[in-house]
């Protein structure tokens, strides 16, 4: 059976890990039996890979969404599907119009995905942090005229798709479409479980994020300093590394380091995928998650970053609600969703805790090749859409 997976995100470096998300989802749908084509955007192309490989150039003389539209229905139009999965971040009527072409063509299992739910109260506030004041209030006008569309456009989903995953804040309906709350995976394939134990006084945190705005990464450099400043002779050598780091927003970043003074203790290699990446999970001691959900108004999470933490075995720290994560997990650290500093004393306990049991990081790999695989995530998915699998004897 034929699967599209329809994505219009921009694939750059700032977007690693959401464009990391979709390629492990699409090599899921494939473990599953289907033949996968799956979509993204790269500068003046719009990209089909997979089972339907197709380049096209984009030239947005009409808006980019609207184009993109466009080159979905066509490709609707000349490639055969049984099962459309579509991730959105808003509704609009160009949604409702691909959607309509996608019913008339044959296709059978309508999905939609929205990867951070509940979003219009973020989405209306985005404009506020446009600096000039004119592009700022013409900001607003197409923010706020793209918010109504959506509660426009929205209601006309029910007859159009069978089912919504959300991620983020639970919800039985969306727009009237039975929805299910769902938690974000990884490929446990493609990542190696980092060494452990480690032994010395240096404490390595790292955290890895493309925008930097909600991970609230000053609340762990604000507990750095906090420690040195009452600890004349301190115990521990904190070190902390930012990979990625979204090119507007490193600036106020460094002159945070700066200020605190921090500069010899904090690195920022920028953005790393691979053996990099690996190599840097390997030398760390423990993982920084999402600290800023309070900033955008919401307490659940379900972050990316905390599943491949898990999948190599690496200890994190987060501040949000999780349904995935058990409450008593030994190998993760709650704090609270607000602006306090990290306490560095807890983190160390935290770490030498973790140090002290091998057993512990061993658990948190089973428990993310267990939990946070895309197959079986995707799998249930599907089920609840309404797709009937085959007999596991004869799926691909």
């Amino acid at each position: 059976m034929k699967l599209l997976y329809l994505t219009f995100q921009e694939d750059d470096v700032l977007y690693a890990g959401v464009v990391k998300k979709i390629k492990g989802q699409a090599a899921a749908f494939s473990k599953l039996g289907f033949s996968v084509t799956y979509s993204l955007w790269q500068k003046n192309n719009f990209r089909f890979y997979g089972h339907a490989e197709k380049t096209i150039p984009i030239s947005a003389e009409h808006g980019l969404m609207a184009r993109f539209y466009e080159i979905a229905a066509e490709h609707l139009l000349q490639n055969p599907y049984h099962i459309l999965y579509v991730r959105l971040d808003r509704i609009d009527f160009g949604v409702l119009k691909l959607l309509r072409t996608a019913r008339a063509v044959g296709v059978q299992k309508i999905i939609l995905e929205i990867p951070n739910y509940p979003y219009l109260d973020t989405y209306r506030n985005s404009y506020r942090f446009v600096e000039n004041k004119i592009q700022r209030a013409v900001s607003a006008v197409k923010v706020n005229l793209g918010a109504l569309q959506d509660q426009l456009a929205g209601p006309q989903l029910k007859s159009l798709c069978d089912a919504v995953i959300l991620f983020g804040d639970s919800a039985e309906t969306f727009y009237g479409v039975k929805a299910m709350n769902a938690t974000n995976g990884i490929d446990c394939d493609a990542l190696s479980a980092v060494p452990w134990p480690k032994s010395d006084r240096t404490i390595r945190m790292i955290g890895v994020a493309g925008t930097l705005w909600w991970q609230a990464y000053d609340r762990v450099l604000q507990g750095m300093h906090n420690y040195y400043a009452q600890n004349a002779q301190p115990v521990f050598d904190f070190r902390f590394t930012l990979v990625g780091g979204d090119a507007k927003e490193m600036p106020e970043f460094h002159q945070t380091v700066k200020t605190l003074g921090l500069s010899d203790r904090v690195e920022t290699p920028g953005f790393q995928t691979g053996k990099a990446l690996q190599a840097s999970y390997d030398r760390a001691d423990v993982g920084i998650s999402t600290l800023g959900c309070y900033r955008r108004g919401i307490t659940r999470c379900s972050s990316l970053k905390a599943r491949e933490y898990a999948a190599v075995g690496l200890p994190f720290l987060y501040a949000y609600d999780d349904d995935s994560l058990p409450g008593d997990a030994a190998w993760a650290l709650r704090v609270p969703n607000d602006n306090t500093p990290v306490s560095m004393e807890q983190l160390a306990r935290f770490v030498q805790a973790c140090r002290d049991d091998p057993r512990t990081v061993i658990e948190e790999r089973n428990f993310a090749e267990e939990t946070y695989d895309w197959v079986a995530i995707l799998h249930r998915f599907l089920e609840f859409s309404g797709f009937e699998f085959p007999p596991l004897s004869s799926q691909v």
